[in-house]
């Protein structure tokens, strides 16, 4: 489970982190820069897909064996001063990412796909969104 997991983070992250609207936010943990630097490699993103790909795990398996510090979304997100605009995009192109394995996957998509927007929810009630 872990490997398709991880194999839909980094396709999302390919997507996200070279985006016009978000992808500023994703290149600011780029640990290194490409030819483009509105488009880093994915490479740039070893040490932080990992984590994200345990994160999404976690949620979508019940999986507890925590590798990482604990999760705690709102407050890690904080400091980047989101706009409600792109905490859209972002669930935009998570779906169209998690839509490219829904016929294999179909399960396993659905249930991305409600926590998503149950992250969603929890991001829009928050008081971290920048205006």
């Amino acid at each position: 489970m872990r490997e398709i997991i991880e194999e839909i983070v980094t396709e999302f992250y390919k997507k996200a982190t070279s985006d016009f609207m978000i992808g500023y936010h994703f290149r600011k943990i780029a640990t290194e820069k490409g030819e483009n630097p509105l488009a880093p490699p994915i490479e740039a993103f070893a040490d932080h897909i990992p984590r994200i790909t345990t994160f999404w795990e976690i949620q979508l398996t019940g999986k507890t064996e925590q590798v990482y510090s604990p999760f705690d979304l709102i407050t890690l997100h904080k400091q980047l001063s989101i706009r409600k605009g792109e905490v859209g995009r972002w669930v935009l192109l998570f779906k169209e990412t998690l839509n490219d394995y829904k016929k294999s996957n179909e399960e396993l998509v659905m249930k991305w796909e409600t926590k998503i927007s149950e992250f969603e929810k929890r991001f829009l009630e928050s008081s971290i969104l920048f205006p």
